[in-house]
């Protein structure tokens, strides 16, 4: 039996309510040491593994949201926001301005490594942070954050370096999006240049650069030149990247006017068209630019990237074509409840096989921030499609 949207809100809700954040204030959180744990069992116990920075900080904006949802009580979300940049800002911190990867449970350095990814995440929980709590400490962390990239990281065409565990260099398009987010959030919540400025430096990049001219898709991985690379001619993409982008590019419209719309909605309706599976319903995780699989599998964040940009921009297109930005948020909505059928409520698998089948035996903390921001989005605007 297929769920109406209405039917989707409200389970999403209760399940947010009832389930998700009980649990992950009870045992997401550690209240000894502080900070978020990594990830819990499906028996129900945090896991005794390094904690990464960007946990942190998207538990951080997880709670935020769920507040803003009415499915957190603001004392529970507030106190979990407060102690998570606390715990963030302190154990991640290098003097450079650049926060490490992970750090072990009992607080000391596991990965000294500053990858992109991280200083991403790192600048994107502390605006989720400063939106409750405007003050000029976070606000001047985040700025040393970004004054470190820009004299440590710079790339000569634009955008910045990825560095690995071994200090290898690369350089990849979906850190740079995680970036674009935050400013983005930055933009929402404060009126500094700095924010539009980054903002204005990667949304070029992702436009001139990262979406290929010939096929319109947005690339994965490239040299330092910002060439794809290729592999027999082809270069990979992540369709639930071009959601992504594509959401992401409706909230910079909205804040800057700049107009996106044509790229958004292609990026959508290239993800729709060859990056999902009509007969399992489910978002591909990889693709070659010719527009065939790499991979079969499906992780459950493309479903919720799927999700976002299919209620946002449906809200924006003509009556004939609402039906299909409508059906990809529901068929996205209902393969993702799939992820939710764990032994212990308020929990989720993180991949589906080729075979469709699941097979995991805990929750990772990380997700949960993928999956509050799709079911905001569906709440908010599906019923406006």
């Amino acid at each position: 039996m297929t769920n109406s949207p209405a039917q989707f809100i409200e389970k999403s809700k209760q399940w947010l309510t009832q389930d998700v954040y009980p649990l992950w204030n009870q045992k997401g959180i550690d209240k000894e040491k502080g900070g978020f744990v990594e990830s819990i069992t499906f028996t129900g116990e945090p896991m005794d593994v390094p904690r990464r920075a960007m946990v942190q900080s998207r538990q951080i904006y997880s709670f935020l949201t769920g507040y803003k949802l009415g499915c957190c009580p603001k004392e529970i979300a507030y106190a979990a926001i407060e102690q998570g940049t606390r715990y963030m800002v302190e154990r991640f911190s290098l003097p450079s301005g650049a926060f490490i990867y992970s750090i072990n449970p009992d607080g000391t350095p596991k990965s000294r490594n500053p990858d992109l990814y991280t200083q991403a995440f790192a600048l994107f929980g502390l605006a989720q942070a400063y939106s409750i709590a405007p003050n000029e400490e976070i606000k001047n962390r985040a700025k040393a954050l970004v004054k470190y990239l820009q004299r440590e990281r710079k790339v000569k065409g634009g955008g910045y370096t990825e560095l690995d565990e071994k200090g290898g260099v690369s350089y990849k398009s979906n850190p740079h999006m995680h970036l674009f987010e935050s400013a983005v959030a930055w933009m929402q919540v404060d009126q500094d240049q700095e924010w539009k400025d980054l903002g204005h430096e990667l949304i070029t990049l992702a436009t001139t650069k990262f979406i290929d001219p010939q096929t319109q898709v947005l690339g994965e991985y490239f040299d330092e030149s910002w060439n794809h690379l290729r592999e027999n001619g082809k270069f990979i993409y992540e369709p639930g990247h071009q959601y992504e982008w594509a959401w992401l590019m409706s909230l910079y419209q909205d804040l800057t006017g700049q107009d996106l719309k044509a790229t958004r909605h292609q990026l959508f309706l290239l993800a729709e068209k060859y990056g999902t599976s009509p007969t399992r319903k489910v978002v591909f995780d990889e693709m070659w630019s010719d527009y065939t699989p790499k991979t079969q599998s499906s992780r459950f964040w493309p479903q919720c990237e799927r999700i976002k940009a299919a209620v946002r921009l449906g809200t924006e297109v003509s009556s004939e074509q609402k039906a299909l930005y409508a059906k990809g948020a529901d068929e996205a909505m209902g393969t993702l409840f799939k992820f939710f059928e764990t032994p212990m409520k308020g929990m989720w698998f993180d991949m589906l096989s080729e075979t469709d089948t699941f097979n995991a035996n805990s929750a990772k903390a990380s997700s949960l921030y993928h999956i509050v921001n799709a079911m905001e989005e569906y709440i908010n605007f599906r019923l406006k499609i």
